[in-house]
């Protein structure tokens, strides 16, 4: 049976019974060097001043490129926040631990989201999986490092790389042992991430799941727009009044709406739940998008683009042509893997876990690595 006649009928299947994953939390800091850009942006006194770069960045004749000064050194620890969960009944460690990136706007509860519906914690380790999943730098417990300069897409890859080593090595923590192999699963800003990785230090993993993601940033102006550029520390008082005026949210669940789901194929709950916890964003993220060569000619394991059929930040609100066909990069990005498999999963936007058939998407991701890393 062909390999995308598999994945077809896994997305029909219903999701296998989720047993309840053994957890526990903790912090390290996660030491990087390397050199990052500057950007010539007053730092923002309230949201009028966000909004207004928001509008002169996406105008037609903007050319962010001219906001890069030069670069600077960064040499430091940050303290980043983990969660590592496994099968209840688990006698001996799995095989196959996934470190689980997620994206703006969310922290590491986007992978363990609510119920078993939602859930991608409890449906990989119900498949036997391990899962390591953690706040960006910036977000959640992880530290709140300066959102005009060093939270980066390069600090993050740098980030993601270090945690990478230190787990091929054992020695992320003294209760998660050395797995046989590392799967890098990313969704979003965590799949630039995952992406940058791989073209970087090829050597790090044994396989990755990019999902909510295309090689082409051409539509993420209308995923900006959507989310707008408030200060989340005017935005919601009561949790980001301690945050830097770097830190940016969204108005509203309406603005959430527009940029992470496809009506009417979520609950609204899960939208207001998702509203309630969201995550700020760095402007730094946003300005250094670019700054990750994503090419990865030397991976040669195996790579699953995953994404939603109306995603609108890398698809432009129709990923049909480019995840697949011609008009698709990635097959040029990953020239070695072994295989590349892409894949639309219907009825759904960027927020891949929040529609109602987040589970099928689990299978196709599940049934994907059955198969290709052992």
């Amino acid at each position: 049976m062909a390999l995308s006649t598999l994945l077809s009928l896994l997305a029909l299947l219903p999701a296998a019974l989720a047993i309840k994953p053994r957890c526990f939390e903790f912090d390290h800091p996660v030491h990087v060097s390397l050199t990052v850009p500057t950007f010539n942006v007053p730092k923002f006194s309230n949201s009028y001043e966000s909004t207004a770069f928001l509008t002169a960045s996406v105008s037609r004749n903007a050319n962010l490129s001219s906001l890069v000064t030069g670069e600077v050194k960064i040499d430091r620890a940050f303290k980043i926040h983990f969660q590592y969960c496994e099968p209840e009944k688990c006698t001996r460690a799995p095989d196959v631990l996934q470190v689980l990136s997620h994206g703006v706007g969310f922290d590491r509860s986007y992978w363990n989201f609510g119920d078993s519906e939602y859930n991608y914690i409890a449906s990989t380790t119900g498949h036997g999986y391990a899962t390591l999943s953690y706040d960006r730098l910036g977000v959640g417990f992880s530290e709140q490092a300066d959102p005009y300069s060093e939270i980066q897409v390069p600090t993050q890859v740098a980030i993601l790389a270090e945690v990478s080593k230190l787990l091929q090595h054992g020695k992320l923590h003294k209760r998660i042992s050395k797995p046989k192999k590392l799967v890098h699963v990313g969704h979003s800003f965590g799949s630039l991430i995952t992406n940058g990785l791989v073209a970087a230090s090829p050597s790090l993993s044994d396989g990755v799941v990019l999902t909510g993601f295309s090689q082409n940033t051409s539509w993420t102006p209308l995923f900006e727009l959507c989310l707008g550029f408030e200060l989340a520390r005017t935005n919601n008082p009561a949790r980001f009044h301690g945050y830097d005026s770097g830190y940016l949210t969204w108005g509203n669940e309406y603005d959430n709406q527009c940029a992470f789901y496809t009506y009417p194929f979520f609950d609204t709950h899960v939208l207001k739940q998702a509203e309630r916890i969201k995550a700020p964003f760095a402007i730094s993220e946003l300005l250094s998008f670019a700054s990750v060569p994503l090419a990865a000619p030397n991976f040669t394991g195996p790579v699953l683009m995953l994404s939603g059929q109306s995603d609108l930040p890398f698809c432009g609100g129709d990923c049909t042509g480019v995840l697949e066909g011609p008009a698709s990069v990635s097959p040029f990005v990953f020239p070695s893997a072994q295989p590349f498999v892409s894949y639309i999963q219907p009825n759904t936007g960027h927020a891949l876990n929040l529609h109602y058939n987040a589970s099928a998407a689990y299978e196709v991701i599940h049934g994907f690595l059955k198969e290709h890393v052992h």
